[in-house]
């Protein structure tokens, strides 16, 4: 392929006997509008005389963005008669119909970015950490020990001045950096984890005696490669962690120098981004050590879906490690060899699949919506792992955190990073070989830490050790059934106050602005029973304490704007079946233990001092809304308290889309309250939650945006009930107050456009490749019938008139019947996709959307595709008449430079242009089976492309009287020049990742990247394309409708599967291109040659017929 193959572009052709192009012609041309209405007559029958009348004058050539010619007589060799048909001409309506697609494709796009940049966005309330980082560099971790020494490097941090040893002592943890990651990422949670060992857990010899040991970080060094972007480099990296945890084993034994202790055999996985799916994919190579990894705490990392799904070798990744894992915690079995990766050999017996996966441990946390790299809802681990083995949660609904992160800050938020720090202590235990806790243990430390506890409980209440106790009766306060027990801080108290269980309640609720159950806590929480009399002023009580099961939530004052303030109310919620025996509820108050001075300034401290508990039955206490999705869209919701309750649920089925935002409005008038109402929404199908705190005390609306199930997963391996679906709002409020509390929660459509786009933003680049197929199925239909090969404007019209019309009903019809298909995710736990009778999975299909409120969604991408692709049109034509301009004048003047004589090879006869063409080619072919990936010839040829299209433009020029068929070769040109201008991205990432590796000085070839086939037709077709100044022939009868099949069929795949599997675009299109070459090869000489040859020897009988 070689760009300067024909004469210079400037250079007229010598063998075409043509008057050059006038300089009013030239005006002409370039002044022409490229949407202006086509005026040429109707089509005409096409003769089949084999010569025309003497007096028939050919008409004019189809009018185009590049060629306005006059009415001329026709050379003597054209012998047929053809105008362009009716359907093909830009008429106004096509024409106003385009112009508006583009304003309307601008206008959705600029509302998508403002929308997703500035509204509906979390308050980012993190705090800084502060650190002073040591990087000890692993030296012994060689060649020797694995292939990618010279590649990446293995680091051990260290804090200064508090880690004081250079060799690792304690539990090692091994940290995984994300998608052009640095290894220094791992600074503030190390540094946030040796401070709190050092400070609260060495100086205590009963907890070290529990096996609780410091933490020895290491972190890996990939030198920001893109792993994001690139299968391959994904697998080198999980290749050498898998090498680099064998390393770090083998310090122990030697750096302990301990036998009370047992030599570690497993690492806990810390990965951030796509380190976590790094970590996943760890357990599919050949030299993942089974046991060595049982714990995975991941940041921000994208589980369901690619983020950026245009490399193949990624996405088989993602469809191995779901299959994997499904697998390996259902049948204990898990893919079979023939779903191996590439050359990356697979253990499949069942011993390895079962002690590979039934102890480890996964924790998936999510930042919300600041992450705007990686979309929040891909996060779930819900899809491929049970309950009992992790969970997905939001920073949003961690206590103490309560704050959303950004995708970079999600390691580095201090608040975050204190929690992650005692969790990761607490799961230590070095006296078993794992170095953990056993995975039951494991899971109830994260849960404590990390969940809120305001969800159903599934375990039983703690309650503590009965005791005994002797209370005179004045010092005890009993209630009668229904009553509320309020407390303030200019109430007398007493010491005990007791609320009688009933039948007639489900359980009790509790808030206070007081901490319960620490040291110097002024309220303690007990469950009562009456043992006897001792006298006749003082009872004995048996008691229990339930302070265990107080949680924090966030203070909502006058003063307290985001739930992140630091300031903490305490709730505690039981059911009556959670009392077991016991009569009566207890609220002991240590007022006049703490000592009057020392109350008061608790009070002052952490708030005005209030208690508030009371009885509650469910269904009271309960609001469902069924409502549909379109009547809340149209009406939304509103939501009136009456009578005020402390704890009030609101449930909405009908809302779990994370694609639509919401605008709240909570309003109460008339009240002066003990702490101001505050709500808190969460989700069913993930461990997300936010908290609303100071409402109804303004008019100011709330932004309410949730996360949910993703595109293309809709199977979960635990079932939740039904009845817990939608969004859920609890509303704490004064139930003092009698004034009745309203919420208004409506459609925020502006701030959906933003989480809609993020959501959808794959779908306008696979229709955009659609629009451009559709048009140039288009156009060679009018080819191969006409003889005329219209402008790309011309078949956008005929796309709008004949091919969107079948189009659009057919995507719609599709879409509605995916949405109202039953979602997979209602079938058994435990069940494995491959073992399901489903012929067609409707979720894989389309954009994998399972709401029927957005059936719409593809047509809007289809349209919003159009009116993107007419723009690009516009702006292609726009600089290739430019450059041409520019070439033509620099020719006409002689500006060009001396070595363009050297380039002009007109000279050359048929053999020799054969001969360096056929050497051109063989060394990219040699270059992209060796050193180079096929991605970086397929960039070239589109450069080469772009020449060829100015080249075949000024040809054009300079030759009006053979206009017709240099236009009709320019207008085939310059299609598949905006075809391959939607192929870039699935070429430009693994180039830039190559160009990365040259710049560490990483020379060794991808595997996955040099195949030839997967970029000879292109190379051979642009070859073809500049060096011979040939156009597709052409064909009729089964030739035609075979070019008209495989394009369509690659229309229709691409609607279908086109999102999910971004990357088969390009192949499809690769195969579209060699059909090209090969009608090429059939309609030359040495095609007929062949085809006489074959039919000659091949076929006797057809040879005496011929006789």
């Amino acid at each position: 392929m070689n760009a300067s193959s024909s004469p210079p572009p400037s250079s007229p052709d010598t063998t075409d006997d043509e008057p050059p192009l006038s300089s009013r012609e030239k005006h002409v041309l370039l002044s022409t509008p490229h949407l202006r209405i086509d005026q040429s007559p109707s089509l005409r029958p096409i003769s089949n005389s084999r010569a025309s009348s003497p007096t028939t004058t050919s008409p004019s050539p189809p009018t185009s963005p590049s060629t306005t010619t006059t009415t001329t007589r026709t050379s003597a060799q054209q012998q047929k008669h053809a105008t362009l048909p009716r359907a093909y001409r830009i008429t106004r309506y096509s024409r106003y119909f385009i112009i508006i697609s583009i304003l309307l494709s601008f206008i959705s796009i600029f509302v998508m970015l403002d929308s997703f940049q500035h509204h509906q966005r979390d308050v980012d309330g993190c705090q800084d950490s502060f650190m002073q980082p040591i990087y000890i560099r692993q030296s012994g971790f060689d060649s020797e020990m694995t292939r990618f020494a010279s590649k990446y490097a293995l680091y051990l941090y260290r804090e200064k001045d508090v880690d004081l040893s250079d060799q690792p002592t304690g539990v090692p943890v091994l940290f995984i950096p994300g998608h052009a990651g640095s290894h220094k990422q791992i600074r503030s949670i190390s540094a946030e984890t040796a401070y709190a060992y050092y400070q609260h857990y060495a100086t205590h010899p009963e907890i070290l005696k529990q096996g609780i040991r410091n933490l020895d970080f290491f972190t890996v060094d990939f030198h920001e490669e893109f792993s994001a972007l690139h299968g391959q480099s994904l697998l080198e990296q999980a290749e050498y962690l898998n090498d680099a945890i064998d390393y770090i084993l083998k310090l122990y034994p030697r750096s302990r120098k301990s036998r009370r202790y047992p030599d570690p055999t497993s690492v806990i996985i810390l990965g951030h981004s796509m380190g976590g799916v790094v970590a996943r994919s760890m357990f599919l190579l050949n030299n993942y050590q089974p046991g060595s990894i049982n714990t995975i705490i991941t940041l921000s990392t994208p589980h369901i879906l690619p983020p950026a799904p245009f490399d193949w070798k990624i996405s088989k990744i993602y469809d191995d490690m779901h299959r994997f894992w499904v697998n390996g915690y259902t049948h204990g079995n898990g893919v079979s060899s023939s779903s191996s990766l590439s050359n990356d050999a697979v253990a499949t017996t069942d011993l390895y699949w079962a002690t590979s996966l039934k102890d480890v441990m996964l924790i998936s946390i999510a930042g919300g919506t600041l992450d705007n790299i990686v979309c929040s809802d891909s996060a779930n681990v819900g899809a491929f792992l049970p309950t009992s083995n992790g969970f997905t949660v939001f920073t949003t609904a961690i206590p103490n955190v309560w704050t959303g992160t950004d995708h970079l800050s999600i390691y580095s938020c201090k608040q975050l990073v204190r929690v992650l720090a005692k969790s990761m202590l607490d799961i230590v235990d070095t006296r078993r070989p794992a170095q953990t806790k056993p995975l039951q243990d494991r899971m109830a430390v994260m849960k404590k830490a990390f969940l809120s506890g305001l969800d159903d409980r599934t375990q039983d209440l703690s309650l503590g050790r009965p005791n005994h106790s002797e209370i005179p009766d004045r010092d005890i306060r009993q209630f009668n059934m229904g009553e509320r027990l309020v407390i303030q801080s200019n109430d007398h108290p007493v010491r005990l106050s007791l609320l009688p269980r009933t039948l007639e309640a489900t359980g009790f609720s509790v808030l206070t602005d007081q901490s319960i159950g620490q040291g110097g806590s002024r309220f303690s929480l007990v469950f009562c029973n009456r043992m006897s009399r001792v006298a006749s002023d003082t009872t004995r009580l048996v008691c229990q304490s339930a302070d265990k099961s107080a949680i924090p939530v966030p203070a909502s004052t006058q003063h307290d704007n985001y739930p992140f303030s630091g300031r903490t109310f305490s709730f505690a919620s039981f059911r009556m079946d959670e009392m077991q025996e016991y009569e009566w509820f207890g609220v002991i108050d240590h007022y006049a233990d703490l000592g009057k001075g020392a109350g008061q300034q608790q009070q002052q401290q952490q708030g005005g001092g209030f208690l508030v508990a009371e009885s509650y039955h469910y269904e009271d206490n309960v609001q469902r809304i069924e409502k549909s999705m379109f009547s809340i869209a149209m009406e939304g919701v509103y939501v009136v308290i009456d009578p005020p309750a402390l704890f009030t649920s609101v449930l909405i089925p009908a809302i779990e889309n994370p694609m639509l935002a919401y605008h709240l409005k909570v309003s109460r008038h008339g009240c002066s309250d003990m702490f101001a109402p505050f709500l808190r929404q969460s989700i069913s199908s993930m461990h997300e939650s936010k908290f609303y705190v100071n409402l109804a005390n303004n008019e100011d609306e709330t932004d309410v945006s949730l996360h949910g199930r993703t595109a293309f997963s809709s199977m979960t391996m635990s079932t939740r009930d039904i009845d817990h679906q939608g969004l859920s709002l609890q509303v704490w409020m004064d139930p003092t107050c009698q004034e009745p509390l309203q919420i208004d929660l409506s459609v925020d459509w502006y701030g959906s456009a933003g989480r809609i786009g993020f959501r959808n933003g794959i779908m306008l680049l696979t229709y955009a490749f659609i629009t451009v197929m559709l048009v140039l199925a288009g156009q060679i239909y009018c080819y191969n019938k006409t003889g005329i090969f219209p402008h790309f404007g011309q078949g956008l019209s005929f796309c709008i008139r004949r091919t969107l019309p079948v189009i659009i009903p057919i995507v719609a019809l599709c879409s509605i019947y995916q949405c109202t298909t039953q979602p997979l995710h209602h079938l058994p736990a435990y069940t494995v996709l491959d073992d399901l009778d489903v012929s067609i999975a409707w979720h894989d299909l389309l954009i994998g959307n399972s709401d029927p409120f957005f059936w719409w969604l593809p047509l809007v991408g289809l349209l919003m595709s159009l009116g993107t692709i007419s723009f690009v049109w516009l702006v292609v034509e726009l600089l290739l008449h430019f450059c041409a301009s520019i070439s033509s004048f620099l020719i006409g003047h002689r500006f060009y430079p001396t070595t363009w004589y050297w380039c002009n090879r007109s000279n050359e006869t048929r053999s020799q242009k054969f001969q360096r063409r056929a050497i051109t080619t063989m060394i990219l072919f040699v270059l992209v089976a060796t050193c180079i990936p096929y991605q970086f010839v397929f960039v070239v040829a589109f450069l080469v492309h772009i020449i060829s299209c100015i080249r075949s433009l000024t040809r054009t020029w300079a030759a009006p009287l053979q206009g017709y068929k240099r236009a009709n070769r320019y207008h085939y040109m310059q299609s598949l020049l905006i075809l391959m201008m939607t192929l870039l991205p699935f070429n430009l990432p693994i180039l830039v990742v190559w160009i990365r590796n040259l710049s560490v000085h990483w020379f060794v070839p991808f595997s996955s990247d040099h195949n030839v086939f997967a970029i000879a037709p292109f190379i051979l077709y642009v070859e073809l394309l500049t060096g011979s100044r040939k156009m597709l022939p052409r064909t009729k009868g089964p030739w035609h409708w075979g070019t008209c099949v495989l394009i369509y069929s690659i229309v229709a795949y691409t609607f279908l599967y086109g999102i999910k599997y971004t990357h088969s675009i390009y192949f499809l299109s690769n195969h579209m291109i060699a059909w090209f070459l090969f009608l090429h090869v059939r309609d030359s000489h040495y095609g007929r040659m062949t085809y006489r040859y074959v039919a000659d020897h091949l076929y006797p009988f057809r040879s005496k017929k011929h006789s």
